[in-house]
């Protein structure tokens, strides 16, 4: 599996719940397998538990009370870009972001972390890689990459005049307001000295409110670049296959693979259908038989390296249901299950809404909501009305929440769904329906949009993301700091550096797990992965699932990814040379055993009748 995920960003607090209007708003939990509109994510900010002390609960009073006493000094550089000078608040912006992101990954044991929660910057790296002393000197280059991405996003928008939505700016202000009425004000603060007491020195609301803007036009480009994507055939539908390894390479020793392909049999034989396998493969993981299981879309530009599974997924006799074993030499043994083809291009309603939730349950309240809410449609001349009178309601508390919403079949409440999906339904239209869960909703049509899987997204993402960074790389744009960046601080308490397991060969521990929908837990110590909702009462992340967000995250792993390949470089000079004979050496009695399991398997699978 791959160490870390790539455009996975850790959603820890959810204050942001309420924060932005447009249409990516859910009410209830929404489709994660769907990119949404222009709007597409909020900020979720630093909360007061980020650095309560656990034992009295202060609250913090300086910015070195909330992250600690290493990240200051890698705040207030001045970076250029294009020969322009950068907001020393806006580049403080994505190193307090990165900090983060890294002090998250630190805490599953990825990175070495201090005491007090944080990634430790001073932290020596044991392995050679690049020009990295220190996990400062990786932070560095981590945070400055998510910058200049950001950057460059902002260029390419105002090249192809990509605007600044008025969702969006509808979005920042209330962005503004609920930070403003909401964490600030419960913490007895001005909203600019809560601004920098989380986001850093100089910052107030107007510089604030420039930071978003620009984030926002780099997600405004990001998402009309996937948007206008050319996907192939292939990728807009795609099989997906539900699997499990039994992790035994051909480096192995022959009674690994007797006993990776036994086990495999056993639980091929063992499973009457898909259900079967899902049961039985995250069974086997949570006992530490297989290496990794799930369900992933199986692109065929994913599934290069493995020719066997591609061979048995793209077979053209290919059913839903079916169940067979595959043997990879990279990897080992594959329990693997056709789960069919599933469209990535999808259309979904977004609707405009105003939820008047009544005060009790009795006959009185009742009639008061639906009073109000029909009150206010009846006041609308166009659904355009609604969004400025949805958001006086709400700022004088008649309402619970507004905005703009993607409805998702099977996320939402049944009455919402179905009027949203109502075949007759046109734009503009208004009404105001009664929904069980929540109360009465003021709603109007807005459109229909496209919606594109995360799955294609990521692939259009990586495509600007290489574009991008080829254009870095090409020094067109100047970007660069003349500011000289010091040595962190040691932490209060040294931390030890954590160590990350390699397998036996020294090749990357991910096997086949491209965009899996339900990945394998993440590698690190058992009992740091058990930590993680603790983690989360304690650690915030500045950004979550935003396009131009995810570029900078896809920056972070490229340049993790380089460094993956530096360990596995040492882990590999590392290993007993007897190892690589063992490969060379192979007896041929080896192979033809290898070779008759092979054989064996695939006439099961063409005596056995299996259904889903």
């Amino acid at each position: 599996m791959n160490i870390r995920k790539t455009g996975s960003i850790l959603l820890l607090g959810v204050f942001a719940a309420s924060m932005f209007s447009g249409c990516g708003k859910t009410i209830a939990e929404t489709d994660t397998t769907n990119v949404t509109g222009e709007t597409s994510a909020a900020l979720t900010l630093p909360s007061e538990t980020l650095s309560q002390d656990p034992v009295t609960s202060d609250k913090p009073k300086t910015f070195e009370d909330v992250y600690g006493n290493q990240l200051m000094g890698y705040l207030n550089h001045q970076y250029y870009f294009d020969g322009e000078p950068i907001l020393l608040q806006e580049s403080n912006f994505y190193f307090i972001n990165a900090f983060l992101e890294l002090s998250s990954d630190a805490n599953m044991g990825y990175y070495p972390v201090t005491p007090s929660g944080s990634i430790d910057l001073a932290a020596h790296i044991e392995v050679e890689i690049e020009d990295y002393e220190t996990y400062g000197d990786y932070f560095v280059k981590y945070a400055e990459n998510a910058l200049e991405m950001s950057l460059t996003l902002c260029a390419y928008a105002e090249a192809n005049e990509v605007p600044l939505s008025d969702e969006t700016k509808l979005a920042i202000d209330n962005m503004m307001d609920n930070i403003r009425y909401g964490s600030a004000a419960s913490a007895g603060m001005s909203l600019d000295d809560y601004l920098q007491l989380y986001y850093g020195p100089g910052n107030d609301e107007a510089t604030f409110r420039k930071i978003l803007e620009r984030y926002y036009l780099a997600d405004a480009y990001s998402d009309k670049y996937c948007k206008e994507y050319e996907f192939s055939d292939d990728q807009i539908r795609t099989p997906y296959i539900r699997y499990a390894l039994f992790y035994a390479p051909d480096s192995a020793d022959q009674d690994t693979k007797d006993q990776a392909y036994e086990a495999a049999m056993n639980m091929k034989n063992t499973c009457k259908n898909l259900s079967d396998l899902k049961t039985l493969a995250q069974s086997a993981y949570e006992n530490g038989i297989v290496r990794e299981q799930g369900d992933s879309a199986a692109l065929t530009s994913e599934l290069s390296d493995y020719p066997g599974l591609w061979d048995w997924t793209y077979e053209e006799e290919r059913q839903e249901g079916d169940i067979d074993i595959i043997y990879e030499p990279s990897v080992g043994y594959y329990v693997i299950g056709f789960l069919g083809m599933r469209d990535q291009i999808t259309y979904l309603p977004c609707v405009r809404y105003a939820l008047f939730q009544p005060k009790d349950t009795d006959t009185n309240a009742m009639t008061e909501a639906y009073t109000a809410a029909k009150a206010m449609k009846d006041a609308c001349g166009t659904i355009s009305d609604l969004t400025g009178l949805a958001e006086t309601a709400y700022k004088n508390g008649e309402i619970l929440d507004y905005g703009d919403i993607l409805v998702t079949k099977g996320q939402l409440d049944q009455n919402f769904e179905d009027w949203a999906y109502d075949e007759n339904r046109k734009e503009g239209e208004m009404d105001v329906i009664y929904s069980p869960d929540f109360g009465y909703f003021v709603v109007g049509y807005v459109r229909t949009e496209k919606q594109i899987s995360s799955l294609l997204y990521d692939i259009a993402m990586k495509d600007l993301t290489n574009a991008a960074l080829a254009e870095s790389n090409s020094g067109i744009h100047d970007f660069h700091t003349d500011d000289e960046y010091l040595p962190a601080p040691a932490a209060p308490t040294a931390t030890p550096v954590p160590e990350i397991a390699l397998p036996d060969d020294g090749t990357e521990e991910s096997a086949f797990n491209p965009e899996s929908t339900e990945a394998s837990a993440p590698a690190g110590n058992q009992s740091q992965q058990n930590t993680s909702t603790k983690t989360a009462d304690v650690l915030v992340v500045v950004f979550i699932t935003l396009a131009g967000v995810a570029v900078a995250s896809v920056i972070g792993v490229l340049i993790y990814s380089a460094w993956k390949n530096h360990m596995k470089a040492a882990g590999a000079s590392d290993e007993n040379s007897d190892d690589e004979s063992e490969d060379e050496d192979a007896d041929e009695s080896e192979k033809n055993s290898k070779k008759n399991h092979e054989d064996e398997y695939e006439e099961d699978g063409e005596d056995e009748a299996e259904e889903d």
